[in-house]
């Protein structure tokens, strides 16, 4: 089989929209008469592949197989061979699962750029008609919630239709420029100076760093992405970066020494500072020791150990982390935390059985410690995490 009209991609192309483009150029009714012939075809070629290919364009995409998604990679290695592209070109305009995480947020990836899922749109897709007008595609950032405005046009992206009311889904319409009820879609209103902000740096070749800090400050203040003023609130906050933070975290501080119960040296991190630690960790990759968010709080948290130096009675700076919690600001594993702890760079609050199992979430490493040895061990040279090295 090969197609009579052998659509190109655009670079930032969604994959969706190439696949309309390709039913749209080869005469089909619909995206569902292309995706039966393709769904035929592949049958004949590998009798493995039935059922491999998409039916429904919502769930075209590789992050939507159901079992494996190898099946799929191999059905759109021949379809893109039919349409005379190279064999990995439809698998590159993909959204594919990662085994890396955002801290706990599971992670997709296209062409390079990683992102946490739940900032990928599910149930819509806003237009920007005169961009429509222009290039008859969709690119991928108009999938991203926080991609608001048309950084080109600098208007705000319609996601409503002006006669029905509806939701835009050019992936149910199967129209790029008409609503489901035949209505032309227009974009009218003019951007915020926040939203054409985070669309420019999403679109561009530094938004592999706006996703962490988008995602983080989500979580970190329960903001919903979608929210109409949540790109002027993040533009607001990170205007004022990093010292707002810091003062958030002198006020739980000074607030812990007011209310304070128990001695500091018997009191969780988690209870003064909150899970910030582990919310901060959403901020990039796992992978990867480089977090700005990590790095600010590791700055405070160095200046509060400074400032409270180990005394006879137990202060602020004596508080116990989880080896969870150690590890995100030493910027290593869990494992290389128990050998440190085996070795007797940390010390435990609490005795340990021989045999004993060290629980990632059990608050027995004083944040002193944590921070020193973090300090001592060049935190912030290099992209991956600290490998300690043994000391014989």
């Amino acid at each position: 089989m090969h197609f009579l009209v052998q659509t190109k991609p655009f670079k930032d192309e969604a994959l969706e929209s190439y696949l309309l483009r390709l039913t749209r150029d080869n005469a089909y009714a619909d995206y569902h008469e292309l995706a039966d012939i393709i769904w035929q075809s592949l049958v004949e070629c590998d009798h493995e592949l039935e059922g491999a290919f998409p039916l429904d364009l919502k769930t075209a995409n590789l992050h939507h197989a159901s079992q494996s998604s190898r099946f799929r990679v191999r059905a759109f290695k021949l379809v893109a061979q039919w349409a005379a592209l190279a064999s990995l070109e439809l698998i590159r305009l993909s959204w594919l699962r990662s085994n890396t995480q955002f801290g706990h947020l599971t992670a997709l990836i296209r062409d390079q750029l990683l992102i946490p899922r739940m900032l990928l749109r599910g149930n819509y897709v806003p237009i920007c008609s005169e961009c429509l007008k222009e290039e008859s595609y969709f690119p991928y950032y108009w999938h991203l919630k926080p991609y608001k405005a048309c950084h080109k046009h600098k208007v705000q992206l319609q996601s409503h239709c002006a006669e029905c009311g509806e939701l835009i889904d050019y992936r149910a319409s199967e129209q790029f420029s008409q609503c489901s009820c035949g209505a032309k879609l227009k974009t009218m209103a003019p951007a915020s100076e926040a939203d054409i902000a985070v669309s420019e740096g999403l679109s561009g070749a530094d938004a592999h760093r706006l996703v962490g800090k988008l995602t983080w400050f989500a979580c970190q203040y329960g903001h919903d992405i979608e929210q109409a003023n949540f790109n002027e609130a993040f533009i607001k906050y990170f205007n004022q970066w990093p010292d707002n933070f810091f003062s958030e975290l002198d006020e739980k501080a000074s607030r812990a020494r007011e209310k304070q119960l128990r001695p500091f040296n018997h009191t969780k991190f988690n209870s003064v500072f909150g899970d910030v630690i582990k919310v901060s960790k959403v901020a990039a990759p796992n992978v990867l020791r480089t977090n700005v968010i990590v790095d600010s709080l590791l700055d405070f948290l160095c200046d509060l150990v400074e400032k409270n130096p180990k005394q006879k009675h137990p202060n602020i700076a004596d508080l116990l982390l989880n080896s969870l919690d150690a590890a995100t600001l030493v910027g290593t594993t869990l494992e290389q935390v128990f050998r440190l702890y085996q070795e007797g760079q940390l010390t435990c609050s609490e005795r340990l059985n021989k045999n004993e199992r060290l629980q990632p979430d059990r608050c027995i490493f004083y944040l002193r410690q944590v921070v020193e040895l973090a300090q001592s061990q060049g935190r912030y040279v290099g992209d991956f995490k600290n490998q300690f090295i043994t000391p014989w």
